[in-house]
């Protein structure tokens, strides 16, 4: 049978951060973003089978190691998905102190996406889009680039989903704009409204960027970064983007699995 995922593109992955004594964190609301992507692309899918996998890999990782874990559902079929399996890869967590403590900077994305995409909506591996412009930042000496929409709407990075801070309120483009809902991004979202944060859904342009006074990423390897410039717009870190960071890391620990 044909490799679908090597040839096509066809098959899907998350994306995990594996913290010290082999834990990961919102499991569930990965495995769960990877069921409703096999469901809207008639992918086979087991929850348990995942979860087995996960499992292997993380017998691999050094209990007293951080890193990057990638479960990879792979495709199989001749005229089509006859089976799928999951794949694990993993590699030690990059040194993130410097961009913790400069920040990082982002540019705009040389070209547009459509919003109705569905290959934005989930992690599919049809991923040489976000590679492109990923490795086009990191040339121009950005840690990302910014998307935007068909309607020049700003959207989401190629690695990342973002947020912009204005007098103390937060705001990130809605999902129908044309983005991955992100799993960090969720839990940023549930932190801040627990904190009694502000959070609106909200179109933001190129052009409203010197309206905020802050900006920061987030990812479930990154968890949340400052960011301090987009494009050539600078920005400083306020003290919402510390305090969202702090109650992120409290909220990770009723969620680790393996639990205890």
């Amino acid at each position: 049978m044909k490799d679908r995922t090597l040839l096509f593109g066809e098959g899907l992955f998350e994306t995990f951060r594996v913290y010290l004594g082999r834990r990961l964190a919102f499991v569930e609301d990965h495995l769960d973003r990877m069921a409703e992507g096999c469901s809207f692309f008639a992918l086979p899918f087991s929850r348990e089978e995942a979860v087995e996998a996960l499992k292997l890999a993380l017998a691999e990782i050094p209990q007293d190691a951080e890193a990057r874990l990638r479960l990879n559902l792979i495709c199989y079929g001749d005229q089509g998905v006859e089976k799928t399996e999951f794949q694990t890869t993993w590699e030690p967590l990059q040194e993130m102190s410097t961009w913790q403590d400069q920040g990082v900077k982002l540019g705009l994305a040389p070209f547009q996406r459509f919003s109705g995409s569905p290959l934005v909506r989930f992690k599919t591996t049809s991923y040489l889009e976000n590679i492109f412009v990923f490795r086009w930042a990191r040339e121009q000496g950005f840690f990302d680039a910014l998307f935007t929409n068909e309607r020049g709407e700003i959207t989401e990075g190629c690695i990342t989903n973002v947020f912009f801070v204005s007098k103390g309120d937060i705001f990130t483009a809605p999902t129908e704009a044309g983005l991955l809902p992100g799993v960090t991004r969720k839990q940023i979202i549930e932190v801040a409204r627990v904190l009694g944060l502000s959070v609106t859904e909200s179109l933001i342009a190129p052009a409203d960027l010197n309206q905020f006074d802050g900006v920061f990423v987030t990812n479930s390897v990154i968890e949340i970064l400052w960011v301090c410039l987009v494009g050539d717009t600078e920005f400083g870190i306020p003290e919402i983007i510390e305090r969202l960071g702090e109650g992120y890391r409290k909220r990770l620990e009723g969620w680790l699995f393996p639990s205890g």
